[in-house]
């Protein structure tokens, strides 16, 4: 004969069932008797341990437990990449200049790459054809020059420079661009301006009134660009963080005309001198010696192009030729 509980066992033991129906009932987001009743038992009587069945057991039997836990919150059982930005989150809304755009024919180009109704100007400098696009400013922008100014500039410096680019823009920049990738201009190795292709210079347009800020900290580069605008006539005040400027049409046509054109011819040169010219081609094979130029980092070819934007400046500069006044655009 088995042996009987005492009164003490028995009470025990209906409380860890009772304690174990309670918990059930908390994850089902309701209290144990109601689940209970929704299984049809009732109200069960304590009087033996085996007249208290486990809920989760009935459950199983009955196939209630897949019914109700499938419409109940777990939050366990979230998936942690929701609303994360690995999973894409905030991505369709991203302040962010899109690097490449398809137009309706399908074709992809660059963002600086698409000019608005441009005019164009077919000109020779020497023995170098170049084409020259020119988008209208917005209200209130300049570029500083006109067309007749870059191209004599260039005629000025292809004595002194290997080659010259295929093509010349003048660009407008969105908002947006110059909010997140302000330049003063831009040299591209190979660029696609619907039909005309090849090396180009890029010269964009600037807000004439805007303000021009330099934090206090800077590293030695822009240090150095520091002092190349202030000789640019940039009229910077000291304040508690920063170096501010006001844009004037002088102060800008200093920069763009006698500068950053020919920092971007710069660029060109170097090009042409590491990797076509057998003296001082860094490998007698192009490709290779092509991969080793980009292979440079990017500050090398910096220092190259300022350097040799300021001897051929110096240089015209000593020969009386540069500056001059605004040339009418032919």
């Amino acid at each position: 004969m088995g042996r009987r509980f005492g009164w003490r066992e028995h009470n025990k033991y209906s409380s860890n069932r009772l304690g174990q129906d309670k918990q059930l009932g908390t994850k089902l987001g309701c209290a144990a008797p109601r689940v209970r009743r929704l299984l049809g038992l009732g109200r069960v009587a304590a009087v033996s341990p085996f007249c208290i069945p486990r809920l989760s057991d009935l459950m199983s039997a009955y196939g209630f437990w897949e019914i109700i836990m499938s419409g109940v919150w777990r939050p366990e059982k979230r998936n942690k990449n929701v609303g994360k930005s690995w999973s894409g989150f905030s991505k369709s809304n991203d302040m962010r200049v899109p690097e490449s755009w398809q137009d309706k024919h399908g074709n992809y180009s660059m963002f600086y790459e698409r000019l608005v109704s441009p005019t164009e100007q077919d000109t020779t400098i020497g023995v170098f054809d170049l084409k020259v696009l020119y988008e209208e400013p917005h209200e209130g922008f300049s570029y500083g020059c006109t067309p007749s100014d870059v191209i004599k500039v260039l005629s000025l410096a292809v004595g002194l420079s290997p080659s010259l680019p295929a093509i010349i823009a003048f660009r407008q920049p969105t908002r947006k661009q110059r909010q997140q990738r302000p330049v003063w201009g831009r040299f591209l190795y190979f660029a696609e301006f619907g039909k005309h292709e090849g090396s180009a210079i890029i010269l964009e347009a600037q807000e004439i009134g805007a303000s021009l800020k330099w934090s206090k900290r800077m590293p030695l580069e822009d240090r150095a660009e520091y002092e190349r605008l202030v000789a640019d006539g940039h009229p910077f005040v000291e304040t508690k963080r920063h170096f501010e400027a006001t844009l004037t049409e002088q102060a800008v046509r200093n920069t763009l005309l006698y500068r950053t054109l020919l920092h971007e011819l710069g660029h060109l040169a170097h090009y042409h001198q590491d990797v076509f010219y057998s003296r001082t081609a860094l490998d007698q094979d192009q490709k290779i010696a092509r991969e080793l130029y980009f292979s440079k980092p990017s500050s090398e070819r910096e220092v190259f192009a300022h350097a040799f934007a300021e001897k051929i400046g110096q240089s015209l500069r000593r020969a009386g030729e540069i500056p001059f006044d605004t040339e009418t655009l032919e």
